[in-house]
């Protein structure tokens, strides 16, 4: 951790008012060792009759604390990585010169030297600003099992709504929109839907622009957390297609900003101009039916496909 705060953009910069990733996941991961290691301890050595137990109340405590650190610090340090600074990061601080040699002044050799003064210390010039997302303001949530109960609960009614034929409550639409750029809410809204669940709720915006964009935007915050791979895509769709809801549904994916891992699986599917080319119904009326031998959108996997980088394992409460 010491090596990692030295190399950091906090320890290059003394002016650094964001967020490490690198050295924030470094913290989190002590702090997990650190709880497990309490937890394991009392766990293992229980106070014999008669002893004091303080001593293992306020290790208990500590334990507590550490968990209840880790939901905000892992709420921080998903924002960061969400919506990482669009400059590229902090720029180190650039190299002092060094002092120049002192001269000597007239005389015998060993003389005196005149004092020189020594160089002004240079702040670092930025050409970008530090990335701020995660040290400040967290959004409507104190930390991330809040967020995830807020997102377990909306994903519930929107579950609720589409299989009854009902329209998905107004509340959920004005949180969806208030956490669409949220890491912890989205993440688990889609991954409690699914790729089915998320093709309903593209079928109850009823081709409404503004929530459909609000669709595309979660949906982007998540793929960045959420694995949505070709795998998902083609269940997405292939429910849309069921809903009669395809050209909305191949517009949010289309035009989502999606994680670098996503975005290379959209490709594979070939969707780009789909939206153009599908002479479609408006949503909710029956997709068109395709004769047989007529070309249809390839979905098929090319021969040699991209290799999709693997992104780092999250769970989803």
């Amino acid at each position: 951790m010491t090596a990692q705060m030295r190399t950091g953009p906090a320890a290059r910069d003394p002016d650094f008012r964001g967020i490490d990733p690198p050295a924030l996941a470094q913290v989190i991961k002590q702090l997990r060792d650190a709880q497990a290691a309490i937890s394991g301890w009392l766990n293992g050595h229980r106070p014999p009759a008669g002893v004091s137990q303080a001593g293992y109340r306020q290790a208990d405590q500590v334990a507590h604390w550490v968990s209840g650190q880790l939901g905000m610090l892992e709420r921080r340090y998903n924002f960061a990585v969400s919506h990482p600074d669009p400059g590229g990061g902090v720029d180190a601080p650039p190299v002092p010169r060094p002092a120049p040699a002192p001269k000597r002044t007239g005389g015998t050799p060993g003389g005196t030297p005149r004092p020189v003064r020594p160089p002004g210390r240079t702040s670092p010039v930025h050409k970008v600003a530090p990335t701020p997302h995660g040290a400040g303001d967290l959004g409507g949530y104190p930390d991330r099992p809040a967020a995830q109960k807020a997102a377990r609960a909306d994903a519930l009614a929107v579950a609720a709504a589409v299989r009854g034929g009902k329209a998905v409550p107004d509340a959920v639409w004005k949180r969806l929109k208030a956490d669409a750029g949220d890491p912890d809410y989205t993440e688990t809204l889609y991954a409690r839907l699914g790729p089915e669940g998320a093709a309903g709720l593209v079928g109850a915006a009823h081709g409404d622009a503004a929530r459909l964009k609000v669709i595309q935007e979660s949906l982007g915050t998540s793929s960045r957390h959420l694995t949505i791979d070709v795998k998902w895509l083609r269940a997405f769709l292939a429910e849309a297609d069921r809903a009669g809801v395809r050209p909305s549904a191949v517009r949010v994916v289309t035009e989502a900003d999606l994680s670098a891992r996503t975005r290379e699986a959209v490709a594979r599917l070939h969707l780009d101009g789909t939206v153009h080319a599908e002479a479609a119904p408006p949503d909710g009326q029956a997709a068109p039916h395709h004769p047989a031998g007529t070309q249809q959108h390839p979905t098929s996997t090319p021969q040699h496909p991209t290799s999709i980088p693997k992104s780092t394992p999250s769970t989803v409460a």
